[in-house]
């Protein structure tokens, strides 16, 4: 076998290079056209309005899919917008918020006016509101006060819907 010369190599590589150029420019670049369509099937009219009805209730049921694409691009480019990229990071965690203060309970509504010793029993006699209250041990007070003890110059009351003791002051006997 001969080799071929220096004139008919640069033939054969100008034959291919034509070819290559040719296959190129006329090679469909679409390739949606490449692949198969599906025609779409002719349908028979319906005989009667029921059948008709069942066929639009039918066609409202699919989704259609350009619709969720569109949906799909706009949720996508508005998550894009609201996140920050250059944001600053920090590792600083911000401590808990402090607990909420306990209840307290209101001053007491009572102003003291006198006091009685009967029969070894201790009774105090209280202004409330307008009122002259005689008030002893384990008495309530509008449902909101109970007196727990008196003595020692004071009487303990607590304030029941909160379980706290108050005291208020008294002249010693």
């Amino acid at each position: 076998m001969k080799k071929p010369g220096p004139r008919q190599r640069w033939l054969i590589l100008g034959a291919l290079l034509l070819g290559t150029v040719a296959a190129a420019v006329f090679v469909d670049d679409d390739p949606v056209a490449s692949e198969p369509t599906e025609r779409p099937s002719r349908r028979r009219m319906p005989a009667n309005i029921e059948s008709m009805a069942d066929t639009v209730s039918l066609a409202q049921q699919q989704p259609d899919p350009e619709a969720a694409q569109v949906a799909d691009t706009g949720s996508t480019e508005q998550s894009a917008e609201t996140i920050d990229p250059f944001r600053s990071k920090s590792w600083y965690i911000a401590p808990p918020p402090p607990p909420p203060p306990e209840p307290v309970a209101p001053p007491l509504p009572f102003r003291y006016l006198g006091q009685l010793v009967e029969d070894g029993q201790i009774l105090v006699f209280i202004d409330h509101q307008g009122r002259n209250l005689t008030i002893k041990v384990g008495d309530q007070i509008d449902g909101r006060y109970a007196v727990e003890a008196i003595d020692g110059g004071k009487v303990v009351f607590v304030y029941l819907p909160l379980k706290r003791q108050q005291t208020l002051p008294i002249s010693a006997a």
